[in-house]
């Protein structure tokens, strides 16, 4: 171990010196003979500009270096980020779609009974995805009530609790079903704080995000529920997370609609 930083150590310092050698040696034989037989005073000068001219090219050399080794340093890390990134796909989404092809096995009775189990794997994987850059997420799958008049939670994954239910007759739930229902485009939040519906809140509304991003859960023309994730810092998903979290709610979709064949024949699709 001790000999192999030992080479390294001497490769760095070579990566210095040469460099350094290379360019000031030719220009200090070229001055050598304003050397000899010349005043002191002048020779001073000589001896004087050579070493600036040398301080510059080390000044370079070094400063190359440190950029190279940055850039190094910056690649290094996308590597590794794109790794984990990888890593939390396959493990977090493929668990996904291996759960839903054998929830597809299952009679219509057991895909009922087993759909909140898969709305926990579903929400567990999504968050467990979003964690490395998001702090604090939590995710949550909601289903429509047979009467269509609440948003029900039915998985969770992520940090905290699982969130209430939406019903009709409030503004939250109001807004969110009707939103789910007529099949609306994903809501990205930035800060809910300078979110236009906060003058809906309550006086003792205190929710545990800023941000969030929530999906509608739709198939076949056909709404279900929603899919949404939360974080406390404001301005926390990117647009990655936002397609990330559309996937998770199809595939949310897919076993919804295997679980509720009759219940799609109650609802008149939207134009």
């Amino acid at each position: 171990m001790g000999q192999g930083n030992e080479r390294t150590g001497g490769k760095r310092y070579g990566d210095v010196v040469l460099p350094v050698v290379a360019a000031a040696l030719p220009t200090a034989v070229f001055q050598a003979p304003n050397l000899v037989g010349v005043p002191v005073e002048r020779a001073v000068v000589v001896v004087v500009a050579l070493v600036v001219f040398a301080g510059v090219v080390v000044w370079q050399v070094v400063r190359a270096r440190r950029t190279a080794a940055a850039r190094r340093r910056a690649e290094d890390a996308g590597a590794t980020a794109l790794a984990a990134y990888e890593v939390a796909v396959q493990y977090g989404f493929g668990q996904i779609a291996t759960r839903l092809t054998r929830f597809a096995a299952h009679d219509h009775a057991t895909r009922r009974s087993e759909l909140g189990a898969f709305a926990d794997r579903a929400a567990a994987a999504l968050a467990f995805y979003l964690l490395p850059h998001v702090p604090d997420v939590r995710a949550n799958v909601y289903l429509l009530s047979p009467a269509l008049d609440a948003l029900e939670p039915i998985g969770h994954g992520g940090a905290d609790d699982t969130a209430g239910t939406f019903r009709a007759g409030t503004p939250y739930g109001d807004r969110n079903l009707e939103w789910v229902l007529t099949g609306g485009p994903p809501r990205v939040v930035g800060d809910r704080e300078s979110d236009v519906d906060a003058v809906d809140d309550a006086p003792d509304f205190d929710p545990r995000y800023r941000s969030y991003v929530a999906v509608v859960i739709r198939g076949e023309g056909y709404s279900f529920g929603m899919l949404t994730v939360d974080c406390p810092t404001p301005d926390a998903f990117a647009d990655l997370d936002v397609r990330n979290v559309d996937v998770v709610a199809q595939y949310a979709a897919v076993a919804c609609t295997l679980a509720f064949p009759v219940r799609r024949t109650d609802r008149q699709p939207s134009p």
